[in-house]
């Protein structure tokens, strides 16, 4: 019975619902299984922690890391080289069905190479072998059937397997990679247009070799190409890439990790794709407004909205004040809807009401706890090095942009919000995030010493430019909202 398992498809989102490749087979395991896998599941990070096992270019499913955090360390060093005058061209690569494709024997060796003893193995291999599975769909049961490879999504234990499983693919495709499980972005910085196809073909090249010899399966028609560049220059020629018999052509635009990344990195595209989705939320909570009484209808907008709108919110901080005031209309909307007073009410008395933080306060109040955690080293290990504090507790900024796009990496953002709320603190501007502009009481423990505080403190922290200016209207660029990651 512990090896038996109900498979529920889940539509991916995307796609054909008539299309089976766009469901993912998630499997229902017995409870007793599932808290015998956590064990293990523990038991087995633990070993890999100790023994490093995991790459740093790994951010899927793993202790102090997220989504928000894979794009804090992609976006940074992307930015950092467009600053530098080059260009980045970032390959997405598909692989198809990797987590049902695992073959076991070779799952088996790689713990085995990994260190694990003779009584682990025999246990992963009495924990993979003769598993049973069977589609469940409404009043609909399939016949059980055995499973001859692939790891069972829905178990905690299997994308720790899936990341040893493919922990040498960083070092085996030469690109500068950000994998989140199986999810790959190779990426290469250059000057030289003819050099990033030609490194980026033999990235591709060396990663399909290792995905043969794993038995995984590489869809290079979903593969996407993406060049980052200053908006500056022009768009080079030339840089379609032929792989695996494919042509891949530039696009403007990619999603990666749930955010919409355009050739400049001004996540405009990533708004608006967010406050198009919102929109229909809205309609949803004022047709619920008449039949759930007020703290209901908060309880529905901060978990369908809200968390909507502050998806990685660490990217955000330099984003211009036009994009951000975007996502601020949606809130003050939705304090309208749960109020039940007309469109053209003013909406801060509402907010105060309902005791809802501005986006803004919420925001820096993360990004400041992001930092902290990078500082004290309670992080994902490709963040460790990104912030150094003196021993006036304040951030070093060895970094001086060349270019207001190279002000947006948050190794800049990030230590110009911490270092003016030091600041604030310090010189008695407030303890804390609230719903206003100004000071106010401390919140969870994170000082924050008001959205103006910050702004007028900081002043000349990134670059020639003031706080004020680098966190409202002098970047132009766009925002992503808060990760809950």
């Amino acid at each position: 019975m512990w090896k038996r398992a109900n498979i529920c498809p889940v539509w991916k989102g995307k796609g054909s619902k008539k299309d089976v490749s766009n469901y993912r087979p998630i499997s229902i395991l017995p409870v007793l299984a599932r808290v015998c896998e956590k064990i293990a599941a523990n038991q087995l990070y633990e070993y890999c922690s100790r023994k490093e096992l995991i790459p740093p270019e790994q951010f899927g499913f793993r202790r102090k890391s997220s989504c928000e955090t894979a794009l804090i360390s992609a976006l940074d060093s992307w930015i950092a080289s467009v600053d530098a005058g080059e260009m980045v061209g970032a390959l997405l690569i598909d692989l198809s069905r990797a987590f049902d494709t695992v073959p076991h024997k070779m799952l088996i060796h790689e713990l085995a190479s990994s260190g694990c003893g003779t009584d682990a193995l025999q246990w992963f291999a009495s924990y993979l072998s003769q598993r049973l599975q069977r589609v469940v769909q409404k009043s609909n049961t399939a016949e059980w059937r055995p499973v001859s490879r692939g790891v069972p999504q829905g178990s905690c234990l299997s994308p720790l397997l899936f990341n040893i499983f493919v922990r040498e693919l960083p070092a085996a495709n030469q690109l500068t990679t950000k994998q989140f499980a199986d999810d790959i972005t190779g990426s290469i910085a250059s000057a030289n247009p003819a050099e990033i196809v030609q490194k980026l073909t033999e990235g591709f090249n060396h990663t399909k070799e290792f995905c043969d010899a794993h038995e995984l399966v590489i869809n290079a028609n979903k593969t996407q190409l993406v060049i980052f560049k200053a908006p500056s220059k022009p768009s080079p020629d030339n840089m379609d890439l032929t792989l695996d018999g494919c042509l891949i052509k530039p696009v403007t635009s990619v999603q990666l990790l749930g955010v919409t990344l355009d050739s400049h990195l001004t996540l405009a595209s990533h708004i608006d794709n967010t406050i198009r989705k919102a929109h229909g939320l809205l309609g949803a909570l004022a047709r619920a407004a008449p039949l759930l009484p007020r703290q209901l209808l908060k309880q529905a907008y901060t978990a369908l909205i809200r968390s909507r709108l502050e998806y990685c919110s660490a990217i955000l901080a330099p984003v211009a004040k036009t994009h951000l005031n975007k996502l601020d209309v949606i809130q003050r909307s939705a304090a309208r809807i749960i109020c039940g007073v007309p469109r053209d009410t003013h909406a801060a008395p509402l907010l105060d009401e309902l005791g809802l933080q501005s986006l803004e306060c919420r925001r820096n109040k993360h990004i400041i706890g992001i930092v902290r955690s990078i500082l004290e080293n309670e992080c994902h290990p490709a963040l460790q090095e990104m912030f150094k504090a003196g021993t006036d507790g304040r951030i070093l900024t060895p970094y001086s942009p060349r270019t207001a796009l190279g002000a947006k990496r948050f190794s800049c953002t990030g230590a110009t919000i911490f270092n003016a709320d030091l600041e604030a603190r310090s010189g008695g501007l407030g303890g804390g995030i609230t719903g206003n502009a100004g000071g106010g009481t401390e919140v969870g423990g994170v000082g924050v010493a008001g959205v103006d505080a910050i702004a007028s403190v900081g002043a000349g922290a990134i670059g020639a430019k003031s706080v004020g200016a680098s966190m409202r209207d002098s970047i132009d660029g766009d925002a992503t909202p808060l990760s809950h990651g």
